[in-house]
């Protein structure tokens, strides 16, 4: 391989693991997201039917990927609308998820979303278990994981950052 050739790939590299995280979504007006400004949120379990899912437009996410996939999951004691990420990262786990399925999950919330929004850490349906964020709440995507180019965003706002 020619001393070019090794220069061009290497750079490629660099290219591609500083592009990962940047489509990432990073939340309601913030620069950063939770994992990058080190937040301790408290992780929370909770259960409950998915009543709807909903994919849309994310109009007011500073990443990249503006199209986001949330569960709408009606619990014993309220309804909340669970934010799980950009749905170009989220394909395969959202074709096993469906209206009226029983999952548990993981979330936690910042002050800066409603108070009936959460963000999954992690979600159980059946004996399926989909880890979305790692320990410190940094995305799973943001490792490169779905890579490939954004689509584009359709549909109204239904996400609300």
């Amino acid at each position: 391989m020619s001393r070019t050739a090794i220069c061009i790939s290497a750079t490629l590299f660099g290219f591609a693991a500083i592009a990962a995280p940047a489509l990432a979504q990073k939340g309601t007006g913030e620069s950063s997201g939770v994992a990058r400004q080190g937040l301790k949120l408290p992780i929370k379990a909770m259960s409950g039917n998915i009543e709807a899912i909903k994919i849309g437009r994310c109009e007011k996410t500073t990443g990249r990927a503006d199209e986001g996939a949330h569960l709408i999951v009606q619990m014993p004691d309220a309804k909340i609308n669970l934010h799980l990420g950009p749905t170009f990262a989220l394909r395969d786990e959202l074709k096993q998820l469906s209206v009226g399925q029983n999952i548990s999950f993981e979330a936690f919330r910042t002050d800066r979303v409603p108070k009936d929004a959460y963000i999954a850490k992690s979600i159980k349906a059946g004996d399926k278990v989909f880890a979305l964020r790692n320990d410190s709440l940094r995305p799973i995507w943001a490792r490169g994981r779905g890579g490939g180019g954004l689509p584009v965003a359709r549909g109204g706002g239904i996400c609300w950052w």
